[in-house]
């Protein structure tokens, strides 16, 4: 029996479930992301008092290529570096969590399923 996908219909299926971010990917992208709410946060209130980042490296006893690192995203951000940046532009950071919805803890799971049976159906006719 002959495929109705040709080749290159497959071949850019099989890409966008490569392309699919693995757990370790999810992470390391929310990680990225809180790092830039600080740093939004941080740029934000240091530029309203006249600092530029190489103040603060001065003040935090770092060197301002680390912080220009940090801020570009090539380097994490870390509490320590965070506390210091905090005591230099006398910050005060709140926290809040709430936990997820019960549909956002399973929308992960829920997408591994459909990444599998997305592939089964890529795969069915191509191997029938």
């Amino acid at each position: 029996m002959k495929s109705s996908i040709n080749k290159e219909e497959i071949k850019n299926r099989l890409q966008s479930l490569k392309s699919s971010k693995t757990e370790e990917e999810l992470i390391e992208h929310e990680s990225l992301i809180l790092q830039a709410n600080y740093l939004s946060e941080i740029e934000r209130i240091s530029k309203e008092n006249g600092f530029s980042r190489k103040d603060l490296a001065k003040k935090i006893n770092t060197s301002p290529s680390y912080l220009t690192q940090v801020f570009r995203g090539d380097k994490p951000l870390n509490f320590s570096t965070l506390a210091k940046i905090k005591r230099a532009l006398n910050l005060k950071f709140e926290v809040t969590a709430s936990v997820q919805c019960k549909e956002d803890i399973l929308a992960p799971l829920k997408k591994q399923v459909q990444i599998k049976k997305s592939a089964s159906s890529i795969l069915k006719p191509v191997l029938e």
